[in-house]
């Protein structure tokens, strides 16, 4: 659940709404436009519950987190951009978000959240009916779980015991780039037999 929300919102519907604009106001307007809609995220007023970005949706790294909270603010940014049929689909999306968090679902939001879903489905033919297509976007990133669970020890729980655990992402990603990079100079050496083979796949 949690990578078909936070994918759906970032790598679909948001790249989908740039897709969009591009197609009917040509690049160098889609990128203003965008540019305005950051300037609008940038500057929503403080409030309980919303979270700040005053760098719209400039992100080094996406997290769930960071989809979660832009998800609150990005509909009122982009609400004059779009037409209503989009704006539907982006709220039917997040009524179903909202629904399927609660930490106790009852038959009566079971109901709400599957007539959330069919009306997503049904206002998602705008994009396509625009020439926005889903097939350019491919399947929704980090579905498969053998990758995700595999992976979390060496890329989540291992940096994460070597960061000062403070404010630990930043320290991670920066973990993480240090191991690529390394794991690509040692592949290096070997393939210039500069370091035996034995010893790479010892420290794998």
């Amino acid at each position: 659940m949690y990578y078909s929300i936070s994918c759906t919102f970032k790598d679909h519907l948001v790249d989908w709404v740039l897709e969009y604009l591009v197609i009917t106001e040509g690049k160098a307007r889609a990128q203003t436009i965008m540019d305005n809609i950051d300037c609008r995220i940038a500057a929503m007023p403080v409030f309980p519950g919303l979270r700040q970005f005053p760098h719209g949706r400039q992100f080094k790294q996406w997290t769930g987190d960071d989809s979660k909270a832009l998800m609150k603010v990005f509909v009122p940014a982009v609400a004059s951009y779009l037409p209503d049929e989009m704006l539907k689909c982006f709220t039917a999306f997040l009524d179903f978000c909202y629904l399927v968090w609660r930490p106790d679902i009852d038959e009566t939001d079971l109901k709400q959240i599957k007539n959330a879903l069919e009306r997503f489905h049904y206002y998602r033919e705008i994009f396509r009916d625009t020439g926005v297509l889903i097939i350019l976007f491919s399947a929704l990133g980090g579905l498969c779980s053998s990758i995700t669970e595999s992976r979390h020890i060496t890329a989540v729980k291992k940096p994460w015991r070597r960061s000062t655990q403070y404010q630990a992402l930043s320290q991670m990603l920066l973990i993480n780039q240090h191991l690529d990079k390394l794991a690509t100079f040692t592949s290096e050496l070997v393939y210039h037999k500069l370091l035996p083979l034995h010893i790479y796949l010892h420290r794998k």
